[in-house]
Order: C-alpha cells, then sequence, then structure tokens
C-alpha cells in the first residue's frame, strides 16, 4: 500500500463532513468529488442546483446546498455580524457577504454543518485564508497559520514548512512552525518528528542575525514542545550522517531529520521545488496548520487527484 493509499485508509475510518465550494463552478473539482463519493473517502457539501450535478452525486455522504435558498441564511449573516462589527461591517454588509461562497463555507463549519473546507481551484489563496482568519480562527495556543509541503518519494517522507504562508517569520513564529511541523508528523502522517532548524550555518559556524533568529527560534520550541529539535544546522548535516558528525552535530535530528524548517517563505519555496524536480518527489500540498477547524488552499493549477489527496489530508486534520 502506498503512501497516499494509506493516508485514505486513515481517511475512511474519521467521520467527517468536508465542504468543495468550487464543485459547481470547475470541473477538477467536481471530478474531484465523483472520486471522493465512489471511494467513501468523505462526507461533503457542494454548493448550486440538484441540476448542476449527476447522479454521482446522489449519495447519503453529499449534501447539495443553494445558498441563496438556504434556510439559515439571515441567522449566519447575523452570525458574521456579530463576529466582524468591531472591525466596521455593517448588517447590511453582512448579508451581502454571505452570499459569498467563501464566507458562506466557513459560515457553515463555524456553526457546525461542516468539518473543513478545501478551495482555490479558482480562487486566490486570500480569498481561501481571508474568510477563514475571519470567521474560523486560529486554535487558542496558537497566533499563525503555516502552510506545509509533504514531501514523498518511495518509502521516504518529509515536511517543509513554511514554504506557502509566512514570508519573514521572526524567532516566535519560526518556533511555532517548527512545533507544528512537528505534530503534523507524529498525529498525521504517525512517524517521530526529528526537527532540523536549517540556516546556512551548523552549531555557530557563521555569525549573522539570521544566524541567530535560527538558533533562538530552536532554543525556543525546545522549551514550548518536547520534540526531538535541533539547530541551527546546513540542510547537508540534516540529511546525512557523516556531515553531520564532522559539523558538529551529536543530537538524533543530525542526518536523520524528516521536518525541515525554512528561515523564510523564500528559501522553504525554492527548497521544496528543488527536491519536487531535482529530486523526484511528490510534493503534497500546501496543508494549512493551525486553524480551529482544517481549511486548505488548493493550487490554481492542481490536477483532480491533487483535489482528492487535499481532501484527504483536510480529513486528518478534523
Amino acid at each position: 500500500m502506498d503512501f497516499i493509499e494509506k493516508l485514505k485508509s486513515k481517511a475512511k475510518k474519521i467521520e467527517a463532513t468536508i465542504v468543495l465550494p468550487e464543485a459547481n463552478t470547475d470541473n477538477r473539482v467536481y471530478e474531484a468529488c465523483k472520486i471522493i463519493l465512489k471511494e467513501n473517502l468523505s462526507k461533503i457539501i457542494v454548493f448550486g442546483n440538484a441540476s448542476d450535478y449527476d447522479e454521482d452525486f446522489k449519495s447519503d455522504n453529499c449534501i447539495i446546498i443553494d445558498i441563496d435558498n438556504f434556510d439559515r441564511l439571515e441567522e449566519f449573516a447575523h452570525s458574521l455580524y456579530e463576529l466582524r462589527k468591531h472591525k466596521g461591517m455593517t448588517l447590511e454588509v453582512a448579508r451581502e457577504t454571505i452570499h459569498r461562497p467563501d464566507y458562506f463555507a466557513c459560515m457553515l463549519i463555524k456553526s457546525g454543518l461542516a468539518d473543513g473546507m478545501v478551495a482555490g481551484a479558482t480562487w486566490s489563496t486570500a480569498n481561501t485564508i481571508r474568510p477563514a482568519l475571519q470567521i474560523i480562527k486560529t486554535k487558542p495556543n496558537k497566533h499563525i497559520v503555516t502552510g506545509i509541503m509533504l514531501m514523498v518519494k518511495d518509502d521516504k517522507t518529509y515536511v517543509f514548512g513554511d514554504v506557502a504562508l509566512v514570508e519573514n517569520p521572526n524567532v516566535e513564529d519560526l518556533s511555532e512552525i517548527a512545533i507544528s511541523c512537528a505534530e503534523f508528523m507524529e498525529n498525521i502522517i504517525g512517524e517521530p518528528a526529528r526537527v532540523a532548524m536549517l540556516s546556512y550555518s551548523t552549531k555557530g559556524s557563521a555569525k549573522g542575525e539570521m544566524v541567530d533568529k535560527v538558533h533562538l527560534a530552536t532554543e525556543i520550541a525546545k522549551i514550548k514542545a518536547d520534540y526531538l529539535i535541533d539547530g541551527e544546522m546546513q540542510v547537508d548535516a540534516a540529511l546525512d550522517s557523516e556531515t553531520a558528525s564532522k559539523k558538529g552535530v551529536s543530537s538524533k535530528v543530525g542526518g536523520n531529520a524528516n521536518v525541515l524548517i525554512f528561515p523564510d517563505l523564500n528559501a522553504g519555496n525554492i527548497g521544496y521545488k528543488l527536491t519536487a524536480r531535482l529530486g523526484g518527489y511528490s510534493a503534497i500540498g500546501p496543508i494549512m496548520l493551525n486553524f480551529n477547524n482544517p481549511v486548505n488552499d488548493l493550487s490554481r493549477g492542481c490536477n483532480v487527484n491533487e483535489i482528492v489527496d487535499t481532501v484527504v489530508i483536510t480529513k486528518l486534520l478534523v
């Protein structure tokens, strides 16, 4: 059983409903929904009219909602107003905004009618993330949402973070990204996390503001959470045991890291794309961590299988 099939098997055991608000506007999402229903991967909610969908959607696992005629629309508008009035939103604006699929989907989650959302095949990242930040918000013990990538090849699995959202994380941000990635590796992937805090320096081999940031973030992460976390270190020391030993990395992370934390978004995005293009790894994601309920943003270049995989991971995060 390959990696994705293992995740699918785990997801099938979880009771959850995922909203796919673009199923009636994007054929890739439409086809992904058909696979999800056929393979019994998740209960789903889609938008539009019953006439928009074929026989494959006539399932106990699929709910079709016509937003404009939803019987709780006024209630949702009032709830949105209460959530956003401190930012200047009026009830009139809330009544208009609730007709938007992105905001309506988030209110379904907020109300408990759904457990997570996968969107972004046609929307910008902002359209997916902004309503989620405003309505679903981050977990009580988290202060940022971070975008990570799963890198998979044969029997090897790595978590890379942040590769999608946090452009220039400060020390606190970086420590939280490290902890969130470790949690994902252990709780969702089911492997012990060995977290390398990456830098152009290994254990003080170079000096500078960027090195100091990674070093301090490592110390904070170690204090906050009981995971194997070490740094700062160069990527060769993180992945090769002999190099780690030569460069003075004595922890179990050196040469054995499976979670790589990059110092900023430039490095993270470049790192995962190099690993995919030159190393032949499959990149699954980005996966958004730390929302109260899982919300994941698709690439606008995504294919049907990537949408299905994202729904599976979103369900695992419920």
